[in-house]
């Protein structure tokens, strides 16, 4: 059988394609790579961490210590509020398999109000069906970016098949939104859509967020300008809402 033209220039063309768009060498799905080193405060023998500052201390507790002292560290970092802890935290939210931990991470991301957490959000959000996704959908939204509340619309629709994670969705969108409204979808997405966050919803930066996170000021959510051409990015975490009155709210009727 003889090969198409075409189809073989495009077979032969796809590995210059890869070098050019800068992925180096070809990657054999066979080899498995080494993984990196641990850091050192994980290295090092427990009779030696006294000797850690008070940051690698932390981190090696949450770290390799059991749940009730990982809990512990967590809770020390996230009443300390030090921004030089937030890629710890992200790395630890990446990593860890505890879902009570990983919620407890994303409370401590929550109150730093730092974008550098928002990839592994929608990460968790997008592929966590369970209290952990929940969890990362409100996270998500107290960080400025409301794309992943539909997914706990979506759940008030499984009433029958699974109705705890239903009426979890539905007690959410109370809890992050302050609004009263019945147990139905198409309410909550009319909702939705009249009641988004911005800048964000303007500005569309979430959409193609692609790690590495941009820079941003230590413990806030204000992305560094860039020094040739400035940003487009979001100056500051305002959580404002705009209400977008559709046609159907501005022809019905007043209230009496």
């Amino acid at each position: 059988m003889r090969i198409p033209e075409r189809s073989l220039r495009l077979a032969l063309a796809a590995p210059a394609v890869l070098l050019l768009a800068g992925c180096g060498k070809i990657r054999n799905p066979l080899r498995a790579e080494a993984p990196p080193p641990p850091p050192e405060y994980v290295k090092l023998d427990a009779k030696d961490a006294p000797e850690l500052s008070e940051q690698d201390y932390l981190k090696r507790k949450a770290t390799v210590g059991s749940r009730f002292e990982r809990i512990e560290a967590l809770d020390v970092i996230d009443r300390a509020g030090d921004p030089e802890m937030i890629p710890f935290l992200v790395e630890r939210l990446e990593k860890e398999d505890d879902p009570f931990l990983q919620m407890r991470i994303m409370h401590a991301l929550s109150k730093a109000q730092d974008v550098r957490a928002v990839p592994p959000l929608r990460r968790l959000a997008q592929w966590n069906e369970d209290r952990v996704g929940v969890e990362a959908v409100v996270t998500l939204f107290e960080l400025g970016d409301d794309n992943y509340v539909p997914r706990l619309i979506r759940l008030m629709r499984a009433k029958e098949e699974n109705p705890e994670m239903a009426t979890l969705g539905y007690r959410t969108l109370r809890r992050i939104y302050q609004v009263e409204l019945p147990f139905n979808d198409r309410a909550w997405n009319n909702y939705y859509r009249c009641h988004r966050l911005e800048p964000y919803q303007d500005m569309g930066w979430y959409a193609t967020f692609r790690p590495p996170p941009p820079p941003t000021v230590a413990g806030t959510t204000k992305v560094e300008p860039r020094p040739e051409s400035g940003t487009r990015l979001p100056t500051e975490s305002t959580k404002s809402r705009r209400h977008v009155v559709s046609a159907h709210e501005f022809w019905k009727p007043d209230e009496p």
